[in-house]
């Protein structure tokens, strides 16, 4: 008799261990997907700082071109 209830607890511990690992299995996926989407848009915030970058930079350059230009000297 002890043995059938010694089956049946570790039965229950099977399915309570397996409903575990699933559940870690499901959350392992949803943080690898997650650092997935993290990283694209890392790498999209990347881009458009390096674009916004080059934009400063030529801007900043055709302002000191023409900044000489526009000076007038003073009397």
């Amino acid at each position: 008799m002890a043995s059938d209830e010694l089956k049946i607890v570790l039965e229950d511990v099977k399915e309570k261990f397996d409903t575990v690992i699933e559940g870690y299995n499901l959350l392992s996926g949803k943080i690898d997907r997650l650092a997935k989407q993290n990283e694209a848009e890392h790498q999209q915030l990347q881009t458009e700082i390096m674009g916004l970058e080059r934009d400063l930079n030529e801007h900043r350059s055709n302002t000191e071109l023409h900044s000489g230009r526009k000076r007038k000297k003073a009397s």
